[in-house]
């Protein structure tokens, strides 16, 4: 079994400190990887540890930046949240990456929806910012 598998079956059993830990130590002896820091991102949100969960899309954008999924999981909790016009700039960056078709076709679909939000939200609120 992988680590990714280990710390999957880890959090399904209940464990997700101990899934978060298994790979933040792959990470400090040198395993890092954009994979292992948007599971880590996953798991955290899991938890509801939102700085956590940026800063681990972060890493994950800086060690590969063409890829869209940490932008798009960024995007999700920015629309979840209704900040529309962050969550708009996250997904048109997501958009631009790479993203198996599934998510580039649910990355269009949202970034509409916070296009629109975003513009109906600056014209009940002129001279206002959701950011």
């Amino acid at each position: 079994m992988d680590l990714l598998d280990q710390a999957r079956t880890l959090a399904a059993g209940g464990e997700v400190g101990k899934a978060i830990d298994l790979l933040e130590q792959a990470v400090a002896v040198g395993g890092e990887s954009a994979l292992i820091s948007k599971e880590i991102a996953r798991l955290c949100l899991s938890v509801n540890e939102v700085r956590a969960f940026t800063n681990w899309c972060h890493e994950a954008m800086r060690l590969d930046p063409s890829d869209g999924g940490p932008q798009l999981m960024i995007g999700r909790v920015l629309a979840a949240q209704q900040r529309w016009g962050e969550a708009a700039e996250s997904l048109e960056q997501a958009v631009q990456g790479i993203l198996p078709g599934g998510e580039r076709a649910e990355a269009a679909r949202l970034l509409d929806l916070a296009r629109a939000r975003y513009e109906e939200w600056k014209r009940l609120h002129p001279g206002a910012s959701n950011l």
